[in-house]
C-alpha cells in the first residue's frame, strides 16, 4: 500500500515541478537541469531509505520521465509527446538517442516499463 501513496504523491510533486519550470520557461529563465536532477534524486533517498525498495525507486524514476514531460509539455501548451530540439539534460539527450523525435514510441516505452514495474512491485 505505501507504494501506491508514494507514487501518487510523486505525481504530485512532479506536476508541481513542471508548473514551477513552466514558469521558468515564461519568465525567460534558464531551467537548472542539475539542480532538478539533484532534487528529484534526494526526493527518491526518501522512500528508498524508509522502504529498501529498489523496483518503487525505478518505478519512481519511470513516473517522472511520464508525469513531469508530459505535464511540462501540456504547461507549454504543445503536444503531450512533444521531443525539445535542444537536449541540454543528460536524460533528454540519451532518449533522443534511442527515439529521436518519436515522442509517442518513447512515452510508450517509458509506459511499458512503469506497468512493468509496478507488476513487478504487486504480484511478483
Amino acid at each position: 500500500m505505501y507504494e501506491l501513496l508514494t507514487i501518487i504523491i510523486f505525481s504530485a510533486a512532479n506536476i508541481l515541478l513542471a508548473a514551477i519550470d513552466n514558469t521558468q520557461f515564461v519568465k525567460n529563465k534558464f531551467i537548472k537541469h542539475g539542480i532538478n536532477g539533484a532534487e528529484y534524486i534526494a526526493m527518491c533517498a526518501v522512500p528508498y531509505f524508509l522502504f529498501h525498495n529498489y523496483w518503487l525507486i525505478a518505478a519512481l524514476l519511470f513516473n517522472r520521465l511520464l508525469v513531469f514531460n508530459i505535464s511540462l509539455s501540456k504547461f507549454r501548451r504543445l503536444k503531450w509527446y512533444y521531443v525539445s530540439p535542444e537536449r541540454k539534460s543528460i536524460i533528454d539527450r540519451i532518449a533522443f538517442f534511442f527515439f529521436g523525435y518519436n515522442g509517442k514510441l518513447m512515452y510508450a516505452v517509458y509506459m511499458a516499463a512503469f506497468i512493468l514495474l509496478i507488476c513487478k512491485i504487486y504480484l511478483w
